[in-house]
């Protein structure tokens, strides 16, 4: 088995023998428009692929808001303060006030028609807790001081 072997001057010989086929016309076309599309399918995965990842940070920080939301007590300061004054009308009258328990009831009723006409002009309701608010702690304080403070009792 003693094949020729092809080597570079054999196919340097031979080169002007063969015919060489002219290039098509349209080669340099198809190829810069094969190039064109190829940029435009990787522009596209890189925009559909920041698309993605957009959507998932935004679903995590929206889940993330969502729990931590979720995660908060949210206190009913109007149903603290109706609370508080069952409590209050539950004790009984102290024979004198004291002047912190006489400064919290006038402040109650300051409060109370802060509170009325919040309701009449339709105040928004981050408008009316801070008073719902303010109106339970003074009730929580009052019902300490008569809580400390001794009731005569009758023999």
């Amino acid at each position: 088995m003693n094949e020729h072997e092809l080597n570079f001057h054999d196919l340097a010989a031979g080169l002007p023998a063969r015919a060489i086929e002219p290039l098509p016309t349209d080669l340099w076309p198809r190829i810069a428009a094969a190039h064109v599309a190829r940029r435009r399918q990787r522009r596209w995965r890189r925009v559909t692929t920041g698309g993605v990842a957009l959507a998932v940070i935004a679903a995590v920080v929206v889940s993330a808001f969502g729990w931590r939301h979720t995660a908060m007590p949210v206190t009913d300061w109007q149903a603290r303060a109706q609370a508080l004054e069952l409590q209050l009308d539950a004790l009984p009258l102290p024979a004198t006030s004291a002047p912190m328990a006489r400064l919290a009831e006038s402040e109650i009723a300051n409060l109370d028609s802060s509170l009325q006409a919040a309701y009449d002009r339709g105040a928004a309701r981050h408008d009316i807790d801070p008073l719902w608010q303010r109106r339970s702690e003074l009730l929580d304080a009052l019902l300490s001081v008569r809580r400390q403070q001794p009731v005569p009792v009758r023999i």
